[in-house]
């Protein structure tokens, strides 16, 4: 598999990485927030825009996101604007969430960015494009807050990231029953034979845990930890997080 390195971290080799959302609402909240995420040391670090009160408004969220890019000035820096369609908290016009997104890779204040893979089909691989020029990776990414699709459907999805020229690959699903699960799992395996990109996958809610710790195995190259709160259903705690991919690492070397 080919690894995305930045900033030393390479994803998609060894423990799954670490990803610590940022949720605040509000400047001071999420100037908080960062100070205390940035004390636990992730690999990673997501800054969920749409969860920041003025995150639809450009011009104020990449002023936001320079003071964030400073605290964290080492450690990579993912980008989202998780729409209301995909489980986010707030709408957004198609032309605004291309404009945000460009406008936030423009910035070079970020790393990675995350593009919903199907937000608007017709428009999201020009935008991926566009966002390479700008020097960021793409994360594509696709979540369902209310079932579990088959594995077929799983599977093709992911490889509709793939075909339009993600770096990696991401899907959330919520599960109903233990099979839920399996199939998630099953489908995450399937696809580590059928890319050479990481991929990202987990299985949201309390029925879905294991999906965030067994990624060394199934092939999911970063799993996303709680903070200050989680940002999604099922979400454990950096650090428990943390001891528990160490320990099964320890198993497999």
């Amino acid at each position: 598999m080919k690894t995305v390195e930045i900033k030393g971290i390479k994803i998609g080799e060894g423990i799954p990485k670490i990803c610590i959302p940022l949720t605040g609402k509000t400047k001071e909240e999420l100037i908080k927030e960062a100070e205390t995420v940035k004390n636990m040391k992730p690999d990673l670090v997501e800054w969920r825009a749409d969860c920041y009160e003025e995150g639809e408004n450009s011009e104020n969220s990449l002023e936001m996101l320079k003071t964030i890019r400073g605290i964290f000035d080492t450690i990579p820096l993912l980008f989202t604007f998780r729409t209301d369609k995909e489980g986010g908290d707030r709408p957004i016009t198609c032309a605004d969430y291309v404009n945000l997104l460009e406008n936030a890779a423009k910035t070079g204040f970020v790393d990675l960015i995350d593009v919903e893979a199907f937000f608007d089909t017709a428009k999201t691989k020009k935008l991926i494009e566009s966002l390479k020029k700008c020097g960021v990776f793409v994360v594509a990414s696709n979540h369902h807050f209310d079932r579990t699709p088959s594995i077929e459907e799983m599977v093709n999805r992911l490889e509709t990231m793939d075909s339009i020229g993600a770096h990696i690959l991401k899907l959330a699903v919520m599960p109903r029953s233990e099979e839920d699960l399996m199939s998630l799992l099953t489908a995450t395996v399937m696809m580590k034979k059928r890319t050479d990109k990481p991929v990202i996958t987990m299985s949201m809610g309390k029925a879905g845990v294991l999906s965030r710790l067994c990624g060394e195995t199934a092939g999911s190259a970063v799993t996303f930890a709680a903070g200050v709160k989680a940002s999604a259903p099922g979400q454990i705690p950096a650090d428990r997080i943390r001891r528990t991919l160490a320990l099964l690492h320890e198993s497999f070397t």
